[in-house]
């Protein structure tokens, strides 16, 4: 017989989380029970440049592992940034060691080879990555790296400390490297709640190019933003279509992209099954989280739920009896919710969301499949219509968009009428393709688009036949006939 309850009072209750002691609700908290997004609710445009250049999220992983930061001597003030500070800083150190009557010479030399033209250092060495930062301060940037670190590289197998060591004996590189600044450990909490993974598939498969990444140091370094950055995508991908069928459709579903430089119209799957699908999936995040965080107050055995599939599959596995136990404290919690939620705009209130969900659920009878679908759809509705009908919507609108501007700001271009689709470039285009001819020579056209797909990406004909000519015409593509198993893709140098 199985133990369901439900964390209704005492210490991290639901009362003591979500309730005043004057009884009314203290506002939505997620991350309590289940971490399974690492959204804030402050959103600001000023991010658009580190997500899409992801440097400071690499470089911030690189501090996480080893339980490092930087001396806050080194924040962006009003004055200075931090990529002038660190400049600052490793040129003043390497004019010190340096005995030398042409200081100013030196100082151009190492201007000239090690930072770009922001102030930025150049990543010349594995042994840089942690000092690689975010251009713009803001906790949702520091909050993405952690969600990354936890979800692919929290693991055993991979040491990034290890990978900061180089044997590079460039004089003037090991200046430099011996010119850092000294990063300052941190305490680590090992109370604090990890985000939860919930494809481990998709982590096997980063830690498989992850590694054939970093064998080659000059690649690791021109790519390693790139490999983060692109998984960050296609984890989000699979998660937000496993969120919007609330645990229902759990199968791996690839997003059509077309090159940039083609043209595009409706009729073609890029454009449907692209950034038109994928935005609608984007919508709702905020109240998927508050669903699953007050559905995990639940527990079965003392196990927490999880996320929608897992709560699936931990109901299937129930006695009848035990089913309509675990029913029944669902919409406990959704009694809990709508008890202390109170203060709606002008018209809107509970009674009139239950009237629309139950128009809704009577629209889409036909894709329930039994009470708990039914239970936990209305208590994720009830969460949206409080959203909608409420001072609380800002909030929501500015957890969602995080992920929006993601996505926008990396693989999207927006196409006249069409609006925005889901794009790739050549350069992206040649670096995932080196990810799936790996340590081969070369490999079959056909396994070439097997392995993109199994990746998260698919293309129409067209994209197929435009990626075609492009191979041809840089001598990546190895013809013995017109026949997809018949030509071979060589590898990228």
């Amino acid at each position: 017989m199985s133990r369901i309850e439900l964390l209704r009072e005492g210490v991290n209750s639901l009362e003591d989380v979500y309730i005043k002691k004057d009884g009314g609700f203290k506002g939505h908290k997620t991350g309590s029970r289940i971490k399974l997004m690492p959204f804030v609710t402050n959103y600001t445009d000023a991010c658009s440049s580190d997500f899409r250049s992801f440097q400071g999220v690499v470089g911030e992983c690189f501090r996480i592992s080893s339980n490092n930061s930087f001396d806050k001597k080194f924040n962006t003030d009003k004055e200075t940034s931090f990529k002038k500070k660190l400049r600052n800083s490793i040129i003043e150190k390497a004019l010190d060691k340096v005995e030398t009557e042409n200081k100013e010479e030196l100082k151009d030399i190492i201007i000239k080879l090690f930072f770009e033209d922001d102030a930025g250092l150049i990543k010349f060495n594995n042994q840089v990555l942690p000092f690689m930062n975010f251009t713009f301060e803001h906790p949702q940037l520091n909050e993405t790296a952690r969600f990354f670190y936890d979800i692919f590289l929290n693991e055993e197998e991979i040491d990034l400390n290890e990978l900061t060591s180089s044997n590079n004996g460039n004089l003037l590189y090991k200046l430099i490297i011996e010119c850092l600044p000294e990063l300052h450990s941190i305490k680590s909490t090992k109370t604090d709640i990890i985000y939860q993974n919930i494809f481990p598939e998709i982590k096997d498969m980063f830690l498989e190019d992850f590694k054939f990444l970093s064998s080659n140091e000059e690649t690791f370094l021109k790519h390693i933003e790139d490999l983060f950055k692109y998984y960050y995508f296609l984890y989000f991908t699979q998660f937000t279509q496993r969120l919007c069928s609330f645990g229902d459709n759990s199968k791996f579903s690839p997003v059509y992209f077309s090159m940039d430089w083609e043209t595009l119209s409706e009729s073609r799957k890029a454009f449907q099954f692209g950034w038109k699908k994928l935005s609608y999936n984007l919508l709702g995040l905020f109240e998927h989280a508050n669903t699953l965080e007050l559905l995990n107050y639940i527990t079965i055995d003392g196990n927490q739920l999880g996320d929608y599939v897992s709560i699936r599959e931990k109901y299937d596995q129930l006695s009848v009896p035990e089913k309509n136990e675990f029913i029944d404290k669902v919409k406990e919690v959704s009694l809990f919710y709508t008890s202390h939620i109170t203060v709606f705009d002008t018209g809107a209130n509970w009674e009139q969301c239950e009237i629309e969900l139950g128009q809704y659920l009577e629209r889409t009878a036909d894709k329930q499949r039994d009470e708990l679908n039914i239970e936990i759809i209305s208590l994720n509705k009830r969460l949206k219509y409080q959203f909608d009908n409420s001072p609380r919507k800002s909030a929501r609108d500015k957890y969602d968009r995080w992920l929006f501007l993601f996505c926008k700001s990396n693989y999207t271009k927006t196409r006249g009428r069409l609006g925005s689709t889901t794009v790739l470039n050549q350069e992206l285009l040649l670096f995932l393709t080196k990810l799936c001819v790996g340590g081969e020579d070369k490999i079959r056209l056909n396994l070439l688009w097997e392995r993109l797909e199994k990746r998260g990406i698919v293309f129409d004909e067209i994209t197929k036949t435009e990626i075609i000519k492009l191979f041809e015409r840089i001598n990546l593509l190895e013809k013995k006939s017109d026949s997809g198993d018949a030509q071979y893709v060589k590898t990228i140098i």
